[in-house]
């Protein structure tokens, strides 16, 4: 790159660090009076959350101001609440929701996996507060097991496994639990998926989200992959190595038998011959240690199933 153009970019750069903390110095005025919410991208002095609001509205103050007003108010009056829905759905139905992170890609970056087999709640059942409130738990502690570097301008963001396999069709009649989900996220971790990869899909899957999509921002769009059966295996040794890859697909290839193995229904508890709660080393490291790392913690239900 030319030296006139690094000039420029580092240029740019500086400006947005001045104005992430123009929108730092804003949440702190007077008139700003909502409490400071847990989350961990507004945790101690960390910039990362602005940054992310920054990015979101293009970089538009009083938009980001807004946005960020609103998370802290979501935040105040629905955190505690979250907490209890978890403990109320885990405590006695461990796999309401298989969404759960699996391991790291390439660059450090959690995974999150999800195969609808593997719910214990069809999706006819789902109830908006309990997909919203496991959403969110899995959301912020995939970020507090982030491996990537330099978090606090590159937001710590996350890709997405959807293993289509034993979908409900009737999930499609709750176009509002969709985009409430959609909205909570974008709402309290603008830009933390970097992209979604959709697996085993369906036709008709294909053509409904045709259909969807028109809901949601291009920039959203454009994360979502629908990735063939015939190049499955690629695609996960480009993006997750052979440790998470080799993993993933004996994963995939489990969910596919019927009737589902009972220790791929509890993917929520240990198995010796192939553990479902996720990689090797994403198990040894935050499963299976004496406390978990960093203050994360897994999927809810493994805590209540263990």
């Amino acid at each position: 790159m030319a030296e006139a153009e690094q000039a420029i970019l580092m240029q740019i750069k500086e400006m947005h660090r001045t104005m992430v903390q123009e929108l730092i110095d804003a949440t702190k005025k007077p008139a700003f009076n909502v409490p400071k919410p847990s989350l961990l991208m507004f945790e101690k002095e960390s910039t990362e959350g602005y940054w992310r609001y920054m990015e979101q509205t293009g970089w538009d103050l009083e938009a980001a101001l807004r946005m960020v007003q609103s998370a802290y108010e979501w935040q105040s009056k629905m955190g505690p609440a979250v907490r209890d829905i978890l403990k109320g759905l885990y405590s006695r139905n461990p796999g309401y929701i298989s969404l759960r992170q699996v391991g790291f890609d390439t660059r450090g970056r959690p995974v999150l996996y999800c195969c609808f087999a593997q719910n214990s709640v069809k999706s006819a059942d789902l109830a908006v507060d309990g997909v919203i409130a496991h959403f969110t738990h899995v959301a912020e502690n995939a970020g507090r097991s982030s491996l990537q570097k330099n978090v606090e301008e590159t937001g710590r963001k996350c890709i997405v496994v959807i293993d289509c396999t034993g979908f409900d069709s009737r999930l499609f009649t709750k176009p509002d639990l969709i985009l409430k989900v959609h909205q909570t996220l974008v709402l309290l971790y603008p830009n933390v998926i970097e992209s979604t990869l959709l697996i085993n899909y369906t036709q008709v899957i294909r053509n409904t989200w045709s259909t969807l999509k028109t809901s949601f921002s291009d920039e959203f769009n454009a994360k979502v992959k629908f990735v063939p059966t015939a190049t499955l295996s690629a695609t996960f040794s480009e993006h997750f190595g052979l440790e998470l890859a080799t993993w993933l697909q004996a994963e995939v290839k489990l969910n596919k038998e019927e009737p589902l193995a009972p220790s791929q229904v509890s993917f929520y508890k240990k198995n010796d011959t192939h553990d479902p709660r996720g990689s090797p080393i994403y198990v040894a490291n935050y499963l299976d240690k004496e406390g978990f790392v960093s203050g994360h913690r897994p999927h809810p239900g493994i805590g209540y199933g263990r």
